[in-house]
């Protein structure tokens, strides 16, 4: 079947359907590995954002991660019973917790750190430099493209990790 739409339509279909199917490929790579080591990919982006950003509330923790904040609550607790995080109530409002990452988080991010930076050697194999910089720069005009689409996303602060 032939597809009628405009010129290069055919070609933005398999494009999605490629991005699609690259990134669930890289991401169940990444997870058999994270899981190897006794992890998970939520653990290791809850780990990541709190690294990159410092403690956080978590809330703002939920929305960085783009998780519903139940969710969120089960990784953490989980995280917690790990060792890997804290939550600390803040005196300004007792509901609200700060989460820290623990010195056994520090650990695990590095550990994880490492799987993830071999991860991406073995996806991005081949590729030079510029192709990877031009790359990402493709998918950040996606993510833009799609935030300021969205009609939720253009209140809130895009989250880049």
């Amino acid at each position: 079947m032939r597809d009628e739409g405009a010129p290069g339509s055919g070609a933005k279909h398999n494009l999605g359907r490629q991005l699609n199917f690259a990134a669930k490929s890289a991401r169940s790579y990444l997870e058999q590995h994270l899981s190897g080591a006794g992890s998970s990919f939520a653990v290791w982006t809850a780990l990541f954002a709190l690294k990159a950003e410092g403690p956080l509330i978590q809330r703002e923790l939920a929305e960085i991660l783009g998780v519903e904040g139940p969710t969120l609550t089960r990784h953490l607790a989980r995280m917690e019973a790990e060792g890997l995080i804290e939550r600390r109530r803040t005196s300004a409002d007792r509901r609200a917790a700060i989460v820290h990452v623990t010195d056994a988080g520090e650990a695990m991010h590095e550990r994880l750190s490492a799987i993830v930076s071999a991860s991406g050697d073995i996806v991005l194999k081949g590729f030079s430099p510029q192709e990877i910089a031009e790359f990402v720069s493709y998918l950040n005009r996606i993510v833009e493209n799609v935030e300021a689409a969205t009609p939720s996303r253009r209140t809130a602060p895009a989250a880049h990790h």
